[in-house]
């Protein structure tokens, strides 16, 4: 049975004082202006703050109104961490966006998708064509699981890099990281068990797990350390969790990149609670760093974490070529891939694994990474420039993927709306949780042509954000 209204108000305005947008000792809105940014009724708020009262959140001072208990400060865990299921709205939404991401009118700040002037376009024009030319049987070809032999010998000489010691054998090809995510799913767990996942979590995930009638813990993911372990350790303490998906590198949204610290004591904890671990990897290679992170599956020495990645964000996102590495449920992933699509397309598979063979690859990379960090710069500013008071955003180390937070009275989903009316996309923090936390946050892809039409549009947001203030 769902909680009453004036409880969910009360969990969200305690979960934004555990993250840290009302601090200990910081007057609260009043009960009439919450009322009406809320649409509901005085009385309503009022058994809400009575509620967060009684929890120790918050005090009432006569004739100054309602603060932070100035205690918060130790108190960064949520209440109560319990599976939950999906939301009917967040699929509302993103319909919405994919539709929006296949107008060219529109700005895509939206869609996790690299324009294609960061993509090898002409290369993979070069290489499809002389494959065409040369082998024209390739297209009527069959490349059955587990995928094109040359192509998984390239992704295991490419995973050296993250620390990674792989056989072609070791390696799946499965239709993008979405489809990998899915196999792994159904690899470790059957309807009903339950799933840590990061929070804000990539809404793929979110999807995966509503299909497959599993339930999901949201574990705190923070901008500057990644998930938070401390509260991981307590929700497998006291649910049977069966696997965790992580992405330890420039993770979506937020693109937070854990610690080797962090790295070492999930490992531990996957081993001390029995879970599987289930990396997601997608954003590993373009970290702005000039040597990219160590792959949790580089230490996996019991052969239990499952590897995900794909090359649609920095290839080809049509090719749709991802890969999984499931240790010791490989064979049960590899059956699960052939019953479900029996066979990847051989020319793109060809296609990707030449050009990786070639050396190309690495030079469009640093090419690549550096205009991420140079527009990450530039849209940081604008934010700061032109976005209300109290706006902040994360600091991803790669990717191109920018979280940012709004201050609290600013609703994104009224942004979403209003900046569509506009022709700017961008994607609401509703789409990254099941339970509608992140009402004053959105995501913003910055791989964009950035000109003068895109800063406009950046700037109109901030404009769109004032205006909901005044």
């Amino acid at each position: 049975m769902d909680c009453p209204l004036y409880e969910k108000i009360a969990n969200q305005i305690e979960q934004q004082v555990h993250e840290g947008i009302f601090l200990p000792g910081a007057k609260i809105p009043s009960v009439r202006k919450s009322s009406k940014q809320m649409e509901v009724s005085v009385a309503t708020v009022l058994q809400a703050y009575s509620l967060l009262e009684d929890r120790g959140v918050i005090k009432a001072r006569p004739q100054k109104g309602y603060f932070v208990q100035e205690n918060q400060l130790q108190q960064k865990e949520p209440a109560k961490i319990t599976p939950t299921q999906n939301d009917a709205s967040i699929h509302t939404l993103l319909r919405r966006l994919l539709h929006a991401s296949q107008n060219d009118d529109i700005i895509q700040f939206g869609a996790a998708i690299p324009k294609s002037q960061f993509l090898p376009i002409r290369q993979l024009q070069r290489s499809v064509g002389r494959l065409m030319r040369l082998e024209p049987e390739i297209c009527a070809a069959y490349e059955f699981t587990p995928g094109s032999l040359n192509l998984r010998r390239q992704i295991a000489i490419r995973m050296l890099d993250s620390g990674c010691q792989l056989q072609p054998d070791d390696i799946t090809i499965t239709l993008g990281c979405q489809n990998a995510l899915m196999l792994s799913l159904q690899a470790v767990a059957k309807a009903g068990d339950t799933i840590a996942i990061e929070s804000p979590a990539y809404h793929g995930v979110l999807q995966a797990i509503e299909v497959l009638n599993l339930k999901a813990v949201e574990i705190p993911c923070h901008a500057e350390t990644g998930i938070d372990l401390d509260v991981l350790e307590n929700a497998a303490k006291e649910w049977d969790i069966k696997a965790c998906i992580v992405t330890p590198n420039n993770q979506n949204p937020i693109g937070a990149t854990l610690s080797h610290q962090a790295r070492q004591r999930l490992i531990q904890q996957s081993v001390q609670f029995g879970f599987t671990l289930i990396e997601d990897d997608v954003y590993g290679e373009l970290s702005y760093k000039d040597k990219r992170e160590r792959a949790l599956k580089a230490d996996d020495i019991n052969n239990t974490v499952i590897y995900c990645s794909s090359f649609s964000k920095s290839i080809a996102p049509g090719f749709r070529i991802g890969w999984i590495v499931g240790g010791q449920f490989q064979a049960k992933i590899e059956h699960y891939a052939y019953v479900q699509s029996l066979a990847i397309p051989t020319l793109t598979q060809t296609a990707i694994a030449n050009f990786l063979e070639n050396g190309a690859y690495d030079r469009h990379l640093r090419k690549t990474r550096q205009t991420y960090q140079d527009n990450l710069l530039r849209c940081q500013a604008i934010i700061r420039e032109h976005f209300p008071v109290g706006t902040t955003s994360s600091h991803p180390k790669g990717g191109f993927l920018l979280w940012v937070t709004l201050p609290s009275s600013v609703n994104a989903m009224t942004l979403h709306v209003q900046a569509l009316e506009k022709n700017i996309g961008l994607l609401p923090g509703l789409a990254f949780s099941l339970t509608a936390q992140f009402d004053h946050h959105f995501r913003l892809n910055y791989a964009l042509t950035w000109d003068n039409k895109t800063d406009s549009a950046l700037k109109e947001l901030g404009k769109l954000c004032q205006q909901q203030l005044s």
